[in-house]
């Protein structure tokens, strides 16, 4: 499922789907690993400990082959939590990255991050 947000992030899951939700912060963080971004420019999208991970997975996700998002799928966990699970991959090799994104302050922030 592709979806499209505004430029401002919902306040709650109600007001989009998780799907959404997870696509957005998710293409953030994917951009920084395919080194398409670099961290600071997500930096209000991910939690200290996801940026710290991102720092240190980044140049080799930078130097290996063009990742493409392929899916995204998600599961509202509470009406300001989202678990989700994005594909990526190339031709030849498909990964998972998984996720947890939360709201807050208003921001919704990637708290959790594992690739699979």
């Amino acid at each position: 499922m592709t979806a499209v947000l505004p430029l401002e992030t919902p306040e709650a899951v109600d007001e989009c789907s998780a799907s959404a939700v997870a696509a957005f912060v998710g293409a953030q963080v994917f951009d920084v690993l395919s080194g398409r971004k670099p961290v600071h420019q997500v930096r209000e999208h991910v939690s200290g400990h996801v940026a710290g991970l991102l720092l240190a997975t980044r140049l080799h996700a930078a130097q290996g082959p063009d990742y493409r998002l392929r899916s995204v799928h998600a599961c509202p966990v509470t009406e300001f939590t989202v678990e989700a699970c994005m594909v990526v991959g190339t031709q030849d090799r498909v990964r998972a990255l998984v996720l947890r994104v939360e709201q807050d302050n208003g921001q919704w922030v990637c708290t959790r991050l594992s690739l699979v």
